[in-house]
């Protein structure tokens, strides 16, 4: 397998496969990765997962929605939990859906139009800093499979036509193998996210429904998850455990 697409000319695949016998595939590689969650997540990481707040009195965990705009609320966040504090407001008891927008107090209110989703906190302890915590909002759903759920989602992604180019990158090398690799993420919906789920070692049940363009199917979660692939000849199988070339 060869890296081939340098940016040295429009239309060149991301993938060369050279087998033994003289025969060549390629393969293209996207994600499943909305634009403002990767900036979100780019923006926390940035900061270490932390705000520092020597003012405030708690160690406060608050998350993240995709349109949280992270450099406004380092300057208004610790203002706001103070008054958050002050009020008794203090999300000790914290439930997971917690419906801020809805909230008695104005002040919630007005973090959960800046994109707040989630608060917690709790005192600080002795020779504690206080500080925040944020993080991303992630997904979550029930846990079990719904490989017609996960099938439906393949097959509108694979079409979609921000895969157009992916679609004609394949298309043109004119081979006989056109192996597309996809990478789903936390901003992939749910059950097709939880479906690559470690825990689980169960295989879909039909083939993808793929357009004409891709011939073999990869798909992973990252960056937490396993990998599947879908063959003609071998149908899905898991590469961890059975090598395509079997």
């Amino acid at each position: 397998m060869v890296l081939q697409d340098d940016g040295s000319a429009d239309g060149m695949p991301d993938l060369r496969i050279e087998y033994r016998d003289g025969r060549t595939a390629y393969g293209e590689i996207t994600q499943d990765l909305d634009e403002a969650y990767a900036a979100l997540g780019s923006e926390v990481l940035k900061r270490q997962f932390q705000m520092a707040a020597p003012t405030l009195g708690r160690v406060w965990w608050v998350t993240l929605a995709a349109a949280a705009r992270v450099g406004r609320l380092e300057r208004s966040l610790p203002p706001l939990l103070e008054k958050l504090d002050a009020s008794g407001d203090t999300f000790e008891i914290a439930v997971f859906d917690q419906r801020l927008e809805q909230h008695r107090n104005a002040d919630v209110r007005l973090l959960a139009s800046a994109g707040v989703v989630r608060l917690a906190s709790r005192r600080t302890r002795a020779a504690e800093t206080p500080v925040i915590h944020i993080a991303a909002e992630g997904i979550g759903g029930p846990a079990e499979l719904d490989w017609a759920l996960f099938g439906d989602y393949l097959a509108s992604f694979v079409r979609d036509e921000r895969r157009l180019d992916v679609r004609r990158k394949l298309a043109i090398t004119g081979s006989d193998e056109r192996h597309a690799f996809i990478g789903f993420s936390f901003s992939t919906p749910w059950p097709a996210w939880h479906a690559l789920d470690e825990g689980y070692s169960e295989l879909p049940t039909e083939p993808p429904h793929l357009p004409r363009e891709i011939t073999h199917l990869w798909v992973w979660a990252y960056p937490l998850g396993r990998c599947i692939a879908w063959f003609p000849d071998l149908g899905w199988f898991a590469p961890r455990s059975r090598w395509a070339t079997q």
